[in-house]
């Protein structure tokens, strides 16, 4: 995408020379708000490791399903933290077809992200976009209390995708645990979190640092590590699962093919219920 084609949208500080995080996912995904330089980074991953795609596939399957989900039990308010630029499928999509009454906030620190998506959302007055950042809680509960969420209420809370981009020093426990306390019983939390890639080479490496050095650092975690972000929640059946296999539609995993490759998935999955 050139610049001429964003320049009505796209914030001034934004650099199209190197690779960006949100961008550089929609280019896996098959995406098309993205510069050479994402697109350049996306092929270099894919080069080494070309089942990501596939994996950011069952990630944006299972943030569909679950958004549905929740709505189907009754959620009517989603805040959707580190949302990344919107697709089609995204959660107000999901809304539209099965809640047209909820409203939904974007919440992301990246500047292109919320520009984005303010341009797709200028004609839906129940969603919206707003920048901040995960790792401070106080400041995300009280940007979607001035963005119109009640926290007398019911919220849906989707970190999907984003919470292995805050490192340990930045205290991921204990910033679920402060918006659990921000939430009332009946809340759900959804996690998904990439952790290792089973039989990494030298070059899936290299290409990890690279990455995780011209983008933002990443915290690969093990399946318990992700099981204690979910500590004072009640974790749903299937419970941490990996994506595909969270409450598939009856069409996934029918081939035992399928079912061998999603297990290669190298992500956990889950969501939870406040009680």
């Amino acid at each position: 995408m050139g610049r001429s084609e964003e320049k009505q949208w796209m914030p001034d500080e934004v650099d199209p020379t190197g690779p960006n995080l949100a961008r550089v996912y929609n280019a896996i995904g098959g995406g098309t708000h993205t510069f050479g330089a994402d697109r350049e980074m996306a092929n270099q991953l894919l080069t080494v490791q070309p089942e990501l795609a596939y994996w950011v596939r069952t990630n944006r399957a299972f943030l569909a399903r679950s958004a549905r989900f929740v709505f189907e039990s009754g959620i009517r308010q989603v805040l959707d933290v580190g949302a990344g630029l919107l697709a089609p499928g995204s959660v107000h999509d999901i809304a539209a077809q099965v809640a047209p009454d909820a409203r939904v906030l974007y919440l992301d620190l990246d500047p292109v992200v919320v520009a984005q998506a303010n341009e797709i959302l200028r004609d839906q007055p129940l969603v919206s976009a707003f920048r901040g950042d995960l790792r401070n809680p106080a400041e995300v509960v009280r940007l979607a209390t001035e963005a119109g969420l009640d926290f007398t209420r019911p919220v849906a809370i989707l970190l999907v995708a984003v919470l292995h981009f805050v490192q340990d020093s930045d205290d991921p426990e204990g910033i679920l645990a402060r918006l659990r306390d921000a939430v009332p019983a009946g809340s759900y939390v959804v996690i998904s979190h990439a952790s290792r890639p089973p039989q990494l080479t030298d070059a899936g490496v290299r290409a990890e640092k690279d990455y995780s050095e011209r983008t933002a650092p990443v915290a690969l975690r093990t399946r318990e590590q992700v099981e204690r972000l979910f500590e004072g929640w009640d974790l749903l059946e299937p419970g941490l699962v990996q994506p595909p296999f969270w409450r598939p539609e009856p069409e996934d995993l029918v081939e035992p093919a399928d079912v061998e490759r999603a297990k290669g998935t190298p992500a956990w999955v889950g969501v939870a219920i406040k009680r």
